[in-house]
């Protein structure tokens, strides 16, 4: 049985206690916020005991995993106040918001002998683990362009408007577009040759951004995110992937979500596993990668097996380039990598 302390009690906290409750090898042993409401209404949903400091959770001796769905900001602290403490970790993404900072929680991770799995979800959405598989198993041969896109209304959702500040959230750059960046990534396994940023500001934050990457096989990817859209403007994730046999189109708006459109003539529409929130209360039908990823990793510290589909390192290597699409932004050139 793991037990897990959820340090957090915003979304991310409550989305991530939810899945644990469908998880059998699962036990919440507790639920942190400095929002005292927020843990004690958390904690009674999932029958467990709220923290309001959350210092107090990871030092408790009957918590081995502590799962930290805090802002961008505090992760390097959390981080490495539960690896000193010995307890495995699961983070959320970004891992960091500076390259020194993800290095430095990797090494001390290390260091006390901890399991660190940084939770980059869009690895494990069943729409990209399709694409993913379809890539790998050259069924439709080639790929030869995507474009990937992924805009939300403006997060003023965020504690303290944290998501709308640049030095703790790092904008829509790192905190949304970093999605998609990662998967590109572990889709072609291996880094662009080439990245060409524009980065749209609104009041000093990065708020819109596309990338255009070359890598050395001739792959073109066309990336977009944004995340200050009208509060009214509903939440997308797209990609349309270029194939030499067959085109996958994509959206999370649209039902169904995916289709491949075969050269040959045949459309196909690939039905995926939905894994239903079990009654909770909110507007969660669908509980997505969330359920798929951290029933990964739980298996994975179970059974003390190392973790493949996303590493820290992986996520700290994520970091790495969005940070270069900042830089070509700012120099107003492509950047050679």
């Amino acid at each position: 049985m793991v037990k897990v302390g959820i340090i957090g009690a915003g979304f991310m906290g409550s989305m991530h206690a939810t899945v644990y409750s469908q998880l059998p090898d699962v036990k919440i042993v507790g639920i942190a916020d400095i929002r005292g409401d927020k843990a004690k209404s958390l904690a009674a949903k999932f029958k467990t005991i709220a923290y309001f400091d959350p210092d107090q959770l990871i030092k408790k001796e009957d918590v081995n995993l502590i799962d930290i769905c805090l802002p961008t900001f505090l992760h390097k602290e959390y981080v490495i106040k539960a690896a000193e403490a010995g307890k495995d970790i699961i983070c959320e993404k970004p891992i960091a918001l500076t390259i020194e900072d993800a290095d430095e929680m990797i090494e001390v991770c290390e260091k006390n002998r901890v399991r660190f799995a940084v939770a980059q979800v869009i690895r494990f959405w069943p729409e990209y683990k399709y694409l993913k598989d379809i890539y790998d198993s050259g069924k439709y041969g080639n790929l030869l362009a995507i474009t990937m896109r992924r805009v939300s209304p403006i997060p003023t959702w965020g504690w303290q408007d944290w998501l709308l500040d640049q030095g703790r959230s790092g904008g829509a750059l790192i905190d949304l577009h970093i999605h998609d960046t990662d998967f590109l990534l572990y889709l072609v396994k291996e880094r662009p040759q080439k990245i060409y940023s524009k980065i749209v500001k609104k009041n000093g934050l990065d708020a819109h951004v596309f990338t255009i990457f070359t890598f050395k096989n001739g792959l073109i990817a066309e990336v977009e995110g944004c995340f200050d859209f009208p509060p009214n403007f509903p939440f997308e994730m797209s990609f349309t992937a270029k194939f030499e046999k067959a085109t996958v189109d994509f959206n999370s708006n649209k039902s169904p979500s995916l289709v491949c459109y075969e050269f040959s003539g045949k459309i196909d529409k690939p039905i995926f596993q939905k894994v239903k929130a079990n009654g909770v209360e909110g507007n969660i039908e669908d509980l997505g990668g969330y359920f798929f990823e951290l029933r990964y990793f739980i298996d994975h510290i179970i059974h003390n097996k190392p973790f493949q589909i996303v590493t820290p390192q992986d996520a700290r290597n994520s970091l790495e380039i969005v940070l270069k699409e900042r830089e070509s932004a700012l120099k107003g050139i492509e950047i050679e990598i």
